[in-house]
């Protein structure tokens, strides 16, 4: 059977954590109702996000259904709480990582390998401007080598800025980044979708 329910994807990325459907999707920044349905093929592509709200989670889902992708969460070891997602608060754990060039917050579990995918989606929220301070973890402890990566973030008031082309240092020179994606408040399922097909990945 070429098409199986994402659930099955945890067969190839046994240490991730993947989903087959999802509630309702409660965000600030993306018009997304619901989780789509996600089915994976046999696919040479991977979503990947780090969603501490369930912004980030509505765009990645809807990249992986259009797709037909695999996901794969990054999830902290130590989870965000609303006190520490408080951008307005200076020392909020959220700020305090992002001031701090060497932190790298632990990923609970990391995949055992992506070597079945050659093009990563990497999506993410910004923070003070950048991908946040897990996403380098991220970058750092996966072997990412030969990959194309297509990152995309979510913002309220700002668009990508230069937070994708800052993570190319943190992979090695076989790496190919193609120009990143950002969508703030108000953006769709329509909009992401839009610019995924323009990417001509299938």
């Amino acid at each position: 059977m070429k098409k199986f329910l994402l659930m099955l994807m945890s067969l190839l990325l046994v240490c991730g954590i993947c989903f087959a459907e999802g509630d309702a999707v409660s965000s600030a920044t993306l018009k997304i109702d619901r989780l789509p349905v996600v089915e994976a093929e046999d696919s040479h592509i991977l979503v990947v996000f780090f969603s501490p709200d369930d912004t980030v989670r509505a765009a990645a889902f809807t990249i992986a259904a259009q797709l037909s992708a695999g996901l794969y969460e990054i999830v902290p070891e130590e989870l965000y709480t609303q006190e520490d997602l408080n951008y307005m608060n200076n020392k909020s754990r959220s700020m305090t990582e992002m001031r701090d060039a060497g932190a790298r917050p632990a990923i609970a579990t990391l995949p055992e390998s992506v070597d079945a995918y050659d093009t990563v989606f990497l999506c993410y929220p910004i923070w003070g401007g950048q991908a946040p301070r897990i996403i380098l973890s991220f970058l750092e402890n996966v072997n990412l080598s030969g990959k194309t990566i297509i990152p995309f973030a979510t913002s309220n008031s700002s668009g990508i800025g230069n937070s994708d082309t800052t993570l190319h240092a943190f992979t090695d020179e076989s790496v190919v980044w193609v120009k990143g994606k950002g969508v703030k408040k108000g953006a769709t399922a329509e909009d992401i979708i839009h610019w995924v097909q323009e990417l001509n990945l299938q």
